[in-house]
């Protein structure tokens, strides 16, 4: 019988010492320059020390202009990795794994922020607040489009990986 406490390797080879995680969610907690703050590092530092065997990120975004709040991390570009190896050490100051979630918002991209969302097509999104304004009207990705947002994925992995991120999660729900 195989039981919370029971350790799990994951098939990219990363071992957990138990199979309890933190889920990502959406921590809102970026400087205005949409980097990790003291507030992130604090905030993972004490989830790290919460028992989980694995700790997820907030969603980081991978593409400056396609955001889902202006108030998450964004990794594209070239940005302070210091800032980036702070959090990961934070978050694995007491020896959890801490996997960076990954994301493109796609359609989920509230109107406000970008009112054109770039979407794998042009169907808008399920809006469950019910008014028709939360949500942009989302332009179809062309191939280029497709393309450029793999190579953003495997560029903001490689970047997290260098920062000193355990693994990465891709967020592929939008």
């Amino acid at each position: 019988m195989t039981l919370l406490s029971d350790s799990l390797t994951l098939p990219c080879g990363a071992t957990l010492p138990n199979r309890i995680a933190k889920a990502a969610m959406s921590e809102h907690l970026a400087s205005s320059r949409q980097e990790p703050t003291r507030a992130l590092n604090q905030l993972y530092e004490r989830w790290g020390r919460g028992g989980a065997g694995l700790v997820i990120t907030g969603n980081v975004m991978v593409d400056a202009r396609h955001l889902e709040a202006k108030t998450n991390v964004l990794i594209a570009g070239t940005p302070d990795l210091a800032r980036f190896s702070a959090w990961a050490e934070a978050g694995t100051r007491a020896g959890t794994p801490l996997f960076m979630q990954l994301n493109h918002p796609g359609r989920q991209t509230p109107r406000h922020v970008n009112p054109t969302p770039l979407a794998p097509s042009a169907v808008p999104p399920v809006n469950l607040f019910r008014r028709a304004s939360a949500f942009g009207q989302p332009r179809a990705m062309s191939e280029a489009d497709i393309q450029r947002a793999i190579d953003e994925f495997a560029d903001s992995a490689a970047l997290a990986i260098t920062a000193g991120f355990d693994g990465v999660e891709i967020h592929g729900a939008n």
